[in-house]
């Protein structure tokens, strides 16, 4: 039998578990502002919950998870000279005019893509972020699975730059990430948008996610300062 475990302390109540449970597994306690398991027979460990779940706080035994196999970079460049169907390197317009139009094409459809799901998703917008950001963990190649929160930071540090110029800190269960140099804000100011909109949740849930899955951190976000020059978050782990 498939047993869940729901983490009330990193749980925000957000009740996309209930909504997303296809057997009504789940039910939802107002007075604590909480899920509930009320029918854990009917579970069949499809795990749609817990990967939906913006705070990483279901988790199930008795489910048989599929392996992750995690790759060397330089074994996946190497097989890509080698083999006769390799993947291209990704075509960057080499004439910097060119460069800048790309981008601002680019950041154009990451906010009408944001607005859609805000409008369309509501209160479950974070989920979407979260969910790509754990996609994202399970992709990316890397010679080893991270075996502790400062390798897994450290990792994404690495992996999300130039985009995101990430400088965290981990004391306890505090975590602060610092975002100095961010192509979210430089869309923003540059369309005129101004910071903490849905871009914005997009991408700290995107983090959260991949963080969550490479370091199994559940994390809950206490405060966002967001800045021209920098935006910090402060974040509960849990």
């Amino acid at each position: 039998m498939i047993s869940i475990a729901i983490d009330d302390k990193a749980c925000v109540g957000c009740t996309l578990c209930v909504e997303t449970c296809v057997p009504g597994v789940f039910t939802f306690n107002e007075a604590k502002s909480l899920p509930e398991v009320a029918k854990p027979k009917e579970c069949f460990g499809c795990l749609a919950c817990s990967e939906i779940c913006p705070a990483g706080a279901i988790t199930h035994e008795g489910v048989q998870l599929q392996e992750s196999y995690y790759h060397d970079p330089y074994a996946l460049k190497l097989a890509s000279r080698l083999s006769t169907n390799g993947h291209p390197e990704p075509l960057v317009p080499a004439d910097k005019a060119h460069r800048d139009a790309a981008l601002r094409d680019l950041g154009v459809r990451l906010l009408a893509v944001a607005a859609v799901f805000k409008q369309t998703l509501g209160a479950g917008l974070p989920a979407v972020g979260t969910l790509a950001g754990r996609t994202l963990a399970n992709q990316l190649p890397r010679y080893r699975q991270p075996t502790t929160g400062a390798e897994a930071l450290a990792l994404a540090k690495e992996q999300l730059a130039p985009a995101w110029e990430l400088e965290p800190s981990l004391d306890g269960e505090t975590l602060t990430i610092g975002v100095k140099g961010c192509f979210v804000r430089e869309v923003c100011e540059r369309e005129g948008m101004p910071l903490g909109g849905e871009l914005c949740v997009l991408f700290y849930n995107y983090l959260a996610g991949y963080l969550g899955r490479m370091g199994g951190f559940k994390l809950r976000l206490q405060d966002a300062q967001r800045g021209h020059e920098r935006c910090t978050y402060q974040i509960k782990v849990f």
